[in-house]
């Protein structure tokens, strides 16, 4: 249905909407809000579902159909994308006001590379009718490669950012929302350009089997290009509505796995059993809902479960990211107060359960620490004394030691790589919140500090119980509660002390790494 007229007139649309979305509702640089987000989505989804029914009613039912359910399918795809985004904003540390930004310029190039890809599939297609055979296969691959998908991403093993990094002259300052800055007469690329480089390749990996799936709905380059490209302007505003709750879906990659499979098959067995459009638009928009649906439910959590700690007697709803972690060096001792606060309920929530059973125990109670304040009750003993190990990056690192008044540094053991530092912030007086910061000596080595970095980034690593005697409670958790300890022996930590080391099985299966370090009573 496409003519050129048709072509010209939509992209000529779209220009004019990205221009007004920059130059004029984007204008400076600012965190999306929630509330701005779901309007700006529900706005796209509008514009989109407009579209589809002037196809559907210019062009009649089947083209309108064939639009729905491809731009359906291509939006549900773009729930993974929102993801991966996600966590390639939270490896490059990036400032919630210029993601928008730099999702601007990741959506630009994903429309060259979708055009690209929708033309040299239409072609192909034209030529040879069996490529849609290889097209329908490689979507029930792409289709058991997403249960259970790894969504990690390595930007650091990407070939043309390693190229990037060797070759083009790069800036070390802060960055901005900027892909490139002058320095004494120099043009240098900044650590943006590198984000927009770590967008576009994984968009066109993802593209692949999102341009395929829509051409197991129709054949039409039209259709393919346009479902593609209204689900994507579209992304952006998706992102922020739903980057914080999107990690809780945790049945969506199944939804989209079957979705994918369900068209591959559909392309597979289209000569002997044709599955008409409005059918194949009701299963795929049922799948999704399902899995989603499912997903909810499932997540549904309990109040213990929930990394929210009570402030001013509501919950107060946070994501520990790298981003969130770097508020620790705020300049405001009030900000830097409360992430400690947050940071310091999250950890000690995941072992909650474990801390109720050491009080049942008549022993280990006695070898606990204690927190230098009365309790509440005086029928019951002081909070016992536990501390937050956070692992960071060595920048963040300094940045957040500088913050907080250089502290001194832990007198480490120097077969252990680990650099560290406390911070203990008071409420109403009393010091009860305890942090150590650690990052690694040997960014990339094999140490333990490294290796956490690597394979979770930075966030909560362990979670430590002071105690007066190491070896004994150490034996107490290994007969009693049936927990092995890492080490053997007890071994040398930082500032002397004894400590030993133990995985625990806290809730929702999560393994959390408890340090006993003993300290005088």
């Amino acid at each position: 249905m496409g003519t050129w007229p048709l072509w010209i007139a939509f992209n000529a649309g779209v220009a004019l909407l990205l221009l007004l979305d920059l130059a004029v509702f984007h204008r400076r640089a600012r965190a999306i809000a929630l509330r701005r987000a779901a309007i700006e989505s529900a706005a796209w989804i509008a514009l989109s579902l407009g579209f589809g029914a002037w196809i559907f009613i210019s062009h009649g039912r089947g083209p309108g159909l064939e639009f729905f359910t491809g731009y359906v399918v291509e939006k549900s795809l773009s729930l993974d994308n929102v993801f991966v985004f996600l966590l390639i904003f939270q490896y490059f540390r990036v400032d919630p006001r210029y993601q928008h930004r730099l999702l601007f310029f990741g959506v630009l190039g994903a429309l060259f590379v979708r055009g690209a890809m929708v033309a040299a599939g239409a072609a192909l297609i034209a030529r040879f009718d069996w490529v849609l055979y290889l097209l329908g296969a490689f979507l029930i691959y792409e289709g058991f490669q997403l249960f259970g998908a790894d969504h990690a991403v390595h930007p650091e093993k990407n070939p043309l950012v390693r190229w990037a990094q060797k070759h083009l002259p790069m800036s070390q300052i802060e960055p901005t929302q900027s892909l490139f800055v002058r320095e004494n007469g120099r043009l240098l690329f900044t650590q943006f350009f590198l984000v927009v480089i770590v967008l576009e390749t994984t968009d066109m990996l993802l593209a692949v089997d999102s341009v395929a799936a829509v051409f197991g709905v129709t054949r039409d380059p039209f259709i393919v290009y346009t479902s593609n490209v209204c689900a994507i302007l579209g992304l952006r505003a998706l992102y922020f509505l739903l980057a914080g709750i999107l990690p809780y879906f945790q049945f969506l990659d199944e939804g989209l796995a079957i979705t994918v499979m369900f068209i591959g098959a559909k392309m597979l067995a289209d000569p002997w059993l044709h599955i008409s459009t409005g059918l194949s638009l009701a299963i795929v928009g049922g799948i999704i809902a399902l899995s989603i649906l499912v997903s909810v439910l499932r997540a549904k959590p309990k109040e213990s479960d929930m990394e929210t700690p009570k402030r001013t007697g509501r919950l107060r709803v946070f994501t520990i990211t790298p981003e969130y972690i770097g508020h620790l060096a705020d300049t405001d001792l009030n900000e830097r107060q409360q992430v400690a606060m947050d940071l310091f309920a999250a950890g000690v929530s995941r072992i909650a359960a474990l801390l109720k059973d050491f009080e049942k125990d008549e022993e280990m109670r006695t070898l606990l620490v204690r927190e230098n304040f009365a309790s509440r009750d005086p029928e019951k003993l002081p909070q016992s004394r536990r501390t937050v190990g956070i692992a960071v990056l060595p920048g963040t690192f300094e940045k957040i030691r500088a913050a907080n008044g250089t502290p001194a540094l832990a007198d480490a053991p120097a077969d252990q790589d680990v650099m560290e530092f406390e911070l203990d912030f008071a409420t109403n007086g009393v010091r009860w919140v305890h942090l150590d910061i650690l990052t690694t000596r040997a960014p990339g080595g094999n140490g333990a500090i490294a290796r956490f970095l690597e394979k979770f980034g930075e966030g909560i690593q362990q979670i430590e119980i002071d105690v007066t005697d190491v070896d004994r409670a150490t034996e107490i958790l290994r007969t009693r509660f049936k927990i092995e300890p890492i080490y053997p022996a007890t071994r040398a930590g930082a500032n002397g002390t004894r400590v030993n080391f133990f995985l625990v099985t806290a809730r929702n299966n999560q393994k959390v790494l408890v340090e006993f370090v003993e300290q005088p009573r």
